[in-house]
C-alpha cells in the first residue's frame, strides 16, 4: 500500500510539473520573445518563422498552438519508439497542454527592451523546458531529437538542442535582420544553460545508503529502479557498531525517485550522494519506462 501512494503522489507531482513548466514555456513566448521579435530554439522556433513567412506572402495568421500540435505528431512517434512510453505520453500531456496554452494565453508586449525580452524570455524558456525534462518528459519537438542524442552519445540535451538550434538562428538573420539573429542567439543560449542546470541526465551518481531496513531498501530499489546494489560492510567509529552500508549508481534522473523510494522504507536512513566522474564497466543507461 505504501509504494501505490508513492506511485500515487509523483503521478499527480508530474502532472502538476507539467503543467507548470508549459504554462512558463507559453508565457515566455507569448509575453517575451514573439512580442520582442524574436524566436525560441527548436520546432516551435521553426514554427514561429513559418507563420512570418505565410503571413508576410499570403497575408493569413496560421495558429501556432494548432502548428505545434501537428507537427509534434511523427516525433511523438519517435519518442515512443525510441525513449520509451512513459516519456512519450508524458510528451504528449506537454504538447497538447501547450497547444491549449498558445490559444488561451494572449500575445501581450509587456517590455519594449530587445535585450530583456531576450533574458526573460530565455529564463522563462529554460526554467519552463527544464522542469518537464527533469520529470522525464520534454516539451516536445526538438527536445524530444534532443533528449534521443543525448541517450545515445552520452552528451548534455542543452548542447543538442543548441546544435540544433542553429538552423533557426540562421533563417531569422537571413528573413529578418542579424541584431534579431543575435538577441535570438542570447535567448536560446540562456535558455540552454538553465536546461543543463535543471537537467542533468547525462550526469552519474553513486549513492551509499546506510539503514536499518536493508532488505526493504534493496527489495524496493530493486522492483521499482531494477538497478544492481552493492553491499558494504562497515563499522560506526563512535558505536563501532557493525552495520552494512549499500552502494548503487544510478543517473540523476532517477535521483528523485529513488530517494523517494528509500525514505518511504526507512525515514532516518543516511543516504550521501557523490557525483561520478567516470562508470567503467556494466551500466546500463535505460529507457525513460
Amino acid at each position: 500500500m505504501k509504494f501505490f501512494n508513492f506511485k500515487h503522489d509523483v503521478k499527480i507531482k508530474n502532472a502538476f510539473v507539467l503543467l507548470v513548466g508549459s504554462l512558463l514555456f507559453t508565457v515566455a513566448i507569448n509575453m517575451f520573445v514573439g512580442p520582442g521579435g524574436l524566436y525560441v530554439g527548436g520546432l516551435t522556433g521553426v514554427l514561429q518563422i513559418v507563420i512570418m513567412i505565410v503571413d508576410d506572402l499570403f497575408n493569413i495568421t496560421l495558429s501556432l498552438g494548432l502548428l505545434v500540435l501537428l507537427c509534434n505528431l511523427p516525433i511523438l512517434w519517435l519518442a515512443w519508439k525510441s525513449v520509451g512510453k512513459r516519456f512519450a505520453i508524458l510528451t504528449i500531456i506537454s504538447v497538447v497542454t501547450q497547444s491549449l496554452l498558445f490559444e488561451i494565453i494572449p500575445i501581450y508586449h509587456l517590455i519594449d527592451d530587445v535585450m530583456i525580452n531576450a533574458i526573460f524570455g530565455g529564463v522563462l524558456v529554460g526554467i519552463g523546458s527544464g522542469m518537464i525534462l527533469k520529470i522525464g518528459a520534454s516539451a516536445g519537438g526538438m527536445d524530444v531529437v534532443s533528449q534521443v542524442m543525448s541517450y545515445k552519445f552520452n552528451g548534455s540535451v542543452g548542447k543538442y538542442s543548441f546544435i540544433i538550434n542553429a538552423f533557426v538562428i540562421g533563417v531569422a538573420g537571413y528573413y529578418q535582420s542579424w541584431e534579431v539573429a543575435m538577441y535570438t542567439i542570447i535567448s536560446i543560449y540562456i535558455s540552454s544553460l538553465i536546461v543543463d542546470k535543471i537537467h542533468t541526465i547525462h550526469q552519474n551518481l553513486t549513492l551509499y545508503i546506510v539503514t536499518q531496513k536493508e532488505d526493504d531498501v534493496k527489495n524496493a530499489i530493486w522492483s521499482e529502479l531494477y538497478r544492481g546494489i552493492t553491499v558494504l560492510e562497515a563499522a560506526g567509529a563512535y558505536t563501532n557498531e557493525r552495520r552494512n552500508v549499500l552502494m548503487m549508481v544510478l543517473s540523476s534522473y532517477e535521483l528523485y525517485e529513488a530517494l523517494a523510494i528509500i525514505k518511504a522504507c526507512d525515514t532516518e536512513a543516511f543516504i550521501n550522494v557523490v557525483r561520478s566522474e567516470a562508470v567503467i564497466g556494466h551500466f546500463v543507461k535505460k529507457k525513460l519506462y
